[in-house]
């Protein structure tokens, strides 16, 4: 299981993180970036209700509208076909499984590690279209529309949820993209096996260095990572969750980031405001602070556990 470091973690109370993240709803601009890969809405024209010959004619179009819609409704499955992934650094063809190193950083350039990582992330996206083609041939004209809405949204995301993990502006850059998109697509082709993966085991840090950060990616392609911000009176310590949403944005439930350690769990105090059942707007970052407090109680005194990030059984620990 890799691990992906680096980030962009923002300002968490009492101690300022590198980026400056909003603890409010973010970016409308990246949400719309995303939105533009759905549907446009067509505007409805305002008019006069038509009378006589007008309306008749009206009404002939009304029904030759509803004929249309009802016959594309009714269009069978075979007139849908498959719209495979293609890369954006690969483009022009689908992707296709391709040879890699067993060991991307140890390649001996920055290209070399970046074209590593790329090949493995297209074979894992070949995979994908091999599992998702399998449901495809069974599927409805409806149920295909929504398998090539769903792979082109997270395809888009997939990329935006990397560029913002990354941006410290140096050439390291490139190479935690291209290992960021080979864990999202791990992550996704993982689930589409009903694989589960794992309990990944993170770095946890109190750096302020977006290098620093180790981040985590969801099934669904969102990204989350952790910074230790500073000491409490009590002896605890607050923690600074950090989410990058993927295509399906991510909902903020607190009681699913706690600390561990064997039985004793802390589970901590939000600080406000309360961030519970935030949506994260997807391809946008979201920070937000818990106060463990009672990591004295801990059985190694807050030393010997860890962060613990569980929708469900415990899927990611930084220790």
């Amino acid at each position: 299981m890799s691990q992906v470091r680096g980030g962009r973690p923002g300002a968490a109370s009492g101690k300022t993180i590198y980026g400056g993240l909003a603890l409010a709803a973010v970016s409308a601009a990246a949400a719309g970036l995303l939105a533009g890969c759905g549907s446009a809405s067509t505007p409805t024209a305002a008019g006069a209700t038509p009378s006589g010959a007008a309306a008749a004619s009206g009404a002939a179009a009304g029904g030759a509208a509803s004929a249309s819609a009802a016959s594309s409704t009714q269009a069978p499955a075979t007139t849908v076909t498959f719209v495979p992934l293609t890369e954006p650094f690969d483009p022009g063809h689908a992707a296709r499984a391709r040879s890699a190193p067993a060991s991307c950083g140890s390649q001996d350039s920055t290209l070399a590690i970046e074209q590593c990582y790329e090949a493995k992330t297209e074979t894992a996206d070949a995979a994908i279209d091999a599992a998702r083609q399998a449901a495809f041939a069974t599927a409805t004209a409806a149920q295909r529309v929504a398998i090539n809405a769903v792979d082109r949204d997270w395809l888009a995301a997939r990329a935006t949820v990397c560029a913002k993990a990354y941006q410290s502006g140096g050439t390291i850059d490139g190479i935690n993209i291209a290992a960021c998109l080979l864990d999202e697509s791990t992550a996704r082709l993982s689930a589409l096996k009903g694989v589960t993966p794992a309990e990944a085991v993170l770095k946890a840090t109190d750096s302020t260095n977006p290098g620093d950060l180790s981040w985590y990616t969801t099934p669904e392609g969102s990204r989350i990572a952790m910074t230790d911000t500073q000491g409490d009176a009590t002896g605890g310590v607050i923690v600074a969750w950090v989410v990058i949403a993927g295509a399906d944005g991510f909902a903020v439930n607190p009681a699913q980031f706690s600390y561990r350690d064997g039985a004793f769990t802390d589970p901590g105090k939000v600080q406000g405001p309360s961030p519970s059942g935030h949506r994260v707007a997807p391809g946008t970052e979201y920070q937000f602070s818990v106060d463990y407090s009672h990591l004295p109680a801990a059985p190694n005194a807050g030393k010997g556990g860890g962060w613990v990030y569980a929708p469900g059984a415990p899927v990611a620990t930084w220790r």
